[in-house]
């Protein structure tokens, strides 16, 4: 922030007169102009009626950074009016004094605005691990799924002693949260934990345990893991715990970077069975029929915009800005489909790797991109002499096959 060149009792005049726009100015080259004396000038202007004086004066004193606003800040965190309140916690994360710790974790768990919340925890999350034993001792008090965010970006130590209790919570958002963060902890006390309590957990709860017994590369996992496959029907009542089986698996034989380095592209996905699938995975699930529709649509409306624009005279820019997107959506489709050929043809030869673990996953991800091609691959892999590859490869041609029956039958 450049420091500003009017002079001080300029500023100090315009701040208290008349002129409104002025009075503004004033209060922003203030929090600019490094000077000390302005603190006690900005003071007064925190108990003015009008809130949007308060406001000014709030995020000058922020921007000002001197420990003298230290307490009007953490008093303005009190303020009426919900602006006040956000730029007071903005104001005190710039100042970073630990003492504001404790006012800032008040503001951010009780019931306010959104953007009040929000900056409070923007402002926490400045001061590290210095936070830490205050957010632990405010989680112990009261265990907001949020503050669980903050003691594992600040990687508190006894992380997993402090959430195995809420595992099994009826706060939802606080018992996913604490998983998620076991798993991404990396703590290996917590594996035996998750799989002792994964049999009589909900659906959606064990899909969340096996993606982190995955990151938490717990091998006595396995056979549990290809428990889970209960039947052949890819998209049925367990799509969710078998799209969980199979990133659990990814994850601890590393083959993840290798599967989309091989064809990189965007990020969108499919929701299919309650569950997220690349487009790239998805592409096969749209008939030939259902994706020459969809680009024969993408190529019209690419027209219609252009003749749209024509018609009603708009810029040129922005009739090539909507041309263009319609064209990227295009590219997007035509993308995933090269991304699932070359992905495939990866998968089918990791099928031959070294490692058992590397065998397994690649199997069951190859039963997501639909390919016709993976059939007699897996027929092999199911001849392999680990059982659990076995077990993996049979299990994935048998949904692979189902998954192609319904297509053809679709079509």
């Amino acid at each position: 922030m450049a420091k500003t060149t009017v002079p001080f009792e300029t500023l100090a005049a315009d701040l208290h007169g008349s002129d409104w726009t002025k009075r503004c100015d004033a209060a922003r080259m203030l929090g600019q102009s490094r000077a000390p004396r302005a603190v006690d000038l900005l003071l007064p202007d925190l108990k003015d009626p009008d809130w949007r004086v308060r406001r000014n004066a709030v995020q000058a004193l922020g921007a000002l950074k001197f420990p003298q606003a230290l307490a009007p800040l953490t008093e303005a965190l009190q303020d009426r009016v919900a602006t006040v309140r956000e730029r007071a916690a903005v104001g005190l994360g710039r100042i970073k004094d630990p003492r504001s710790i404790s006012a800032l974790l008040e503001a951010f768990l009780r019931k306010d605005k959104l953007h009040v919340g929000n900056a409070a925890y923007q402002a926490l999350r400045k001061f590290g691990r210095k936070a830490v034993p205050q957010i632990v001792e405010a989680f112990r008090q009261n265990p907001n799924p949020h503050l669980v965010d903050l003691l594992l970006e600040f990687k508190a130590e006894g992380l997993a002693d402090l959430l195995l209790p809420h595992i099994t919570s009826p706060d939802v958002i606080l018992k996913s949260k604490a998983i998620q963060a076991l798993g991404a902890s990396g703590d290996a006390r917590a594996a035996d934990v998750l799989l002792s309590r994964l049999p009589q957990s909900d659906m959606m709860t064990q899909g969340i345990m096996i993606q982190s017994l995955g990151q938490l590369q717990a091998a006595q996992a396995l056979p549990v893991l290809l428990d889970m496959l209960q039947d052949d029907d890819l998209y049925g009542q367990y799509t969710v715990l078998y799209r969980a089986v199979t990133d659990a698996l990814q994850t601890m034989s590393g083959i993840k970077p290798q599967i989309e380095g091989a064809f990189p592209t965007g990020g969108f996905s499919l929701n299919m069975g309650g569950t997220n699938i690349s487009l790239a995975e998805g592409i096969s699930i749209l008939n030939n029929r259902q994706v020459a529709d969809l680009n024969s649509m993408l190529a019209n409306m690419e027209t219609q915009v252009r003749e749209m624009g024509a018609k009603f005279n708009l810029p040129s820019d922005f009739i090539e800005r909507l041309a263009g997107q319609t064209w990227s959506y295009g590219a997007m489709f035509a993308d995933a489909r090269d991304a699932k050929t070359e992905r495939v043809k990866v998968l089918i030869d990791l099928l031959k790797s070294d490692s058992a673990l590397t065998r397994i996953a690649s199997s069951l991800t190859l039963v997501w991109y639909t390919d016709p091609g993976a059939l007699t691959p897996l027929k092999q892999a199911a001849r392999d002499p680990d059982a659990n590859v076995r077990r993996a490869a049979e299990w994935a041609r048998q949904a692979l096959s189902k998954t192609l029956g319904y297509l053809n039958a679709g079509e």
